[in-house]
This record gives structure tokens, C-alpha cells and sequence, in this order.
């Protein structure tokens, strides 16, 4: 479907998308200009093979191009992000913690033969990054090599601002960087991006300071509750830490978190 002009109220916008109200019953996400070809076909498809797999998430449409930006239409969702209701009941934090943490851990009980393979995306993504030695990059790859291709559902890129809090039951959204692979690193980037990921630069210093602290004990209880419900050591899941912060590198990040990452990564090669 193509379309010459926007004629919707944008209700939200991210790094990569803006997104509109379609109708009562569909939202329409618009592609910044620029996208990589073929960025909403892959996310209509991994969502679409997510949403099969009986996972609670909006059922795709259509997809659409508009002005030479890409879009897909999804079903209509009410609700609020995981975010928006942790600032405005900050007292549930710990419950929403444990709640992401259940998520995640239903999302690694399906699994498909039909999404990328986590491994190979992580490579990929690896040998983009300019910002590593070669030699550093080689050593990351190596240990890559270990990690199985596992067939479970990894939703890549799992955090509180991709869960919709609704009347009914929590839904997940954001599946473009789903994959199949081991659910242990996936849970390895969510820590990473709960630990690390920048700060609205609107905040003054003493509510970082606060929404720091809040975000570490965000962090501990989900870690410590998915560990529960997994059986899990952190010993497993930091084991992958560094693979995945070396292809957060890769992606259009701020340069206070990609600061933090190179620390990272430089304390394993010192």
C-alpha cells in the first residue's frame, strides 16, 4: 500500500519510528527517512512469526510505504509502557521488575525455525563497529563461536519502554531485532541496557543521581528474580556481556554509553 501524505495525530516517536493513530482499531508505524531497505518487512515478519507463536503482541496488518518512508500498520493496543507506569507508581518498581523478568522468560518457552539467527546478527554487528582494534574484535568472535543456534524466541531488544501495560495482560512490542538463539544472552543485553543506557540529557544531576539509583534496583530485582524462575547463574549470563556490548556499538547510541561500553570492553583486554 502506498500513500502520499500523513493525515494521523503521532501519539509516540523513538530513535528509528514515529507512530501514528490509524483508526480506532490500528496504529500505523512510520520509518524515519533513511531506514535501512527493508526494515519494516523484517519487523512485520519477525512480529508476525512472534504473534504466531502465541506470544502476547500487536497482530500485523499491512505493511506500507508513505512519502518513501517505510510503515507497517499493527492492531491498536491501549495501554501504557512498563516506563510510564514505573514514574507514575514508582513504589512498584520492584513488581515490575519480577513482571519483566516473567516476560522474558515465557518469550524463551516458544520457539521457531523461521527468524535470523542470533549468532549470525551478532557477528555482523561486531564486524561493523569501527571503534574496535581488529585484534579485539577477532579475540570478541572467538568467543562467539560458542554460543549454540538454539531455536528459542529472542525478542532483542527486551526493556520496560518495548512492554504495554493494558487493562487486560502486558503486551510486547518492538520486534525488529528479534531472533532465534540462546535466551541467556538475550537477558545479557537486557541487563546491559538497564545498567548503562543514557539518561534523558534533560535531567539536572540530582534526579540522575535518583533515577540512577532506581534503575540499579530495577536491574537487581529482575536479574535476581529471572534467575529464580530460570535456574540461572550470573556467572551464565555476564559470560555474554561482552559480545553484546560490543555490538551495541554498533548502533546509534550516545557517546556517554558508548564511552561506557569501550570501558567495558577494554577492561576484558587490558
Amino acid at each position: 500500500m502506498v500513500l502520499s501524505t500523513i493525515k494521523y495525530p503521532p501519539i509516540a516517536e523513538g530513535a528509528t519510528a514515529e507512530v501514528f493513530a490509524w483508526d480506532a482499531d490500528k496504529i500505523l508505524k512510520l520509518y524515519h527517512e533513511g531506514a535501512s531497505p527493508g526494515e519494516a518487512e523484517q519487523e512485520a515478519a519477525c512480529a508476525s512469526i512472534a504473534h504466531d507463536a502465541g506470544l502476547n503482541t500487536p497482530a500485523v496488518i499491512d505493511t506500507i510505504n508513505i512519502e518513501n518512508r517505510q510503515g507497517i500498520i499493527f492492531e491498536r493496543v491501549q495501554g501504557v509502557t512498563m516506563v510510564e507506569a514505573i514514574i507514575a507508581n514508582p513504589q512498584k518498581l520492584v513488581p515490575y521488575a519480577h513482571l519483566l523478568a516473567e516476560l522474558q522468560a515465557d518469550v524463551s518457552t516458544r520457539t521457531t525455525s523461521k527468524l535470523p539467527l542470533q549468532r549470525k546478527r551478532l557477528q555482523r554487528q561486531i564486524q561493523s563497529v569501527s571503534r574496535l582494534a581488529k585484534e579485539t574484535k577477532v579475540a570478541i568472535l572467538t568467543g562467539l563461536d560458542r554460543l549454540q543456534d538454539d531455536n528459542e524466541i529472542c525478542h532483542g531488544d527486551f526493556h520496560p519502554g518495548n512492554i504495554l501495560l493494558t487493562a487486560e495482560e502486558p503486551v510486547i512490542i518492538d520486534w525488529v531485532d528479534a531472533t532465534q538463539g540462546s535466551p541467556v544472552v538475550d537477558v545479557a543485553r537486557t541487563t546491559l541496557l538497564l545498567q548503562i543506557s543514557e539518561l534523558p540529557s534533560s535531567m539536572d544531576e540530582p534526579r540522575r543521581q535518583k533515577a540512577a539509583e532506581l534503575r540499579h534496583l530495577f536491574c537487581e530485582a529482575y536479574l535476581e528474580h529471572y534467575r529464580h524462575i530460570q535456574s540461572i547463574s550470573r556467572k551464565a549470563i555476564a559470560r555474554w556481556e561482552l559480545p553484546v556490548a560490543a555490538a551495541r556499538l554498533s548502533e546509534g547510541i550516545g557517546n556517554d554509553e558508548k564511552a561506557e561500553l569501550l570501558e567495558i570492553i577494554n577492561a576484558a583486554f587490558p
